[in-house]
């Protein structure tokens, strides 16, 4: 019942920072949405930060269990696992009207400055990111599929780089061209 507390508490955080960053939201907001006393709260938080951190890692986690679903599923070639990730991802973007954006992404614009635990989580949550691609790239390079030289772990950090970098401009757009334009890119000069 406990960690069923706390996970509501993390999944109304990550759906309201990530529609009004972590600066836009209070406490009591949170526990409002959650529909828990402020004393709960406190059991499971230290304070905001605390708070946001986790919220932080929560989202990475769920991000890695989407970005898994594609990424290992073998019926597909790494190459195609990839590119289907990223087909969905461009659906997902469009269904919330390309409002919301990268929780990562926003909160490393809003945070990563404000103290050093936020920059460093962020980090560590896009570095867990890259190792998965790194990891498929990989693969595709010992099946042939990828022919390159390049590394695939820098080939991985240009991905996540790059397509973070899609999202943010989806966001001013309003459309999928940004994200349309890298995905053309790296399926006909990068990933070939």
């Amino acid at each position: 019942m406990k960690e069923e507390t706390r996970d509501k508490i993390l999944d109304i955080g990550v759906d309201l920072i990530a529609k009004k960053g972590y600066n836009g939201i209070g406490i009591q907001e949170v526990l409002d949405n959650a529909q828990v006393p402020k004393g709960s709260f406190y059991h499971y938080f230290k304070n905001k930060e605390d708070f946001g951190l986790q919220v932080i890692q929560k989202h990475g986690y769920n991000s890695l269990q989407y970005i898994d679903s594609f990424l290992s599923n073998t019926a597909l070639s790494p190459l195609q696992r990839i590119f289907a990730l990223f087909e969905d991802m461009q659906k997902v973007y469009e269904e919330k009207g390309f409002k919301e954006g990268c929780l990562l992404g926003n909160c490393s614009t809003e945070l990563a400055d404000q103290k050093d635990r936020f920059s460093s989580t962020l980090e560590n949550e896009f570095l867990k990111m890259e190792n998965r691609f790194a990891a498929c790239l990989e693969e595709a390079k010992g099946i042939g599929e990828l022919k390159t030289d390049e590394d695939p772990e820098q080939l991985a950090s240009f991905i996540v780089n790059s397509w973070e970098g899609a999202i943010l401009r989806t966001k001013s757009t309003k459309s999928n061209e940004p994200m349309k334009t890298l995905v053309k890119f790296l399926r006909t000069q990068i990933l070939r």
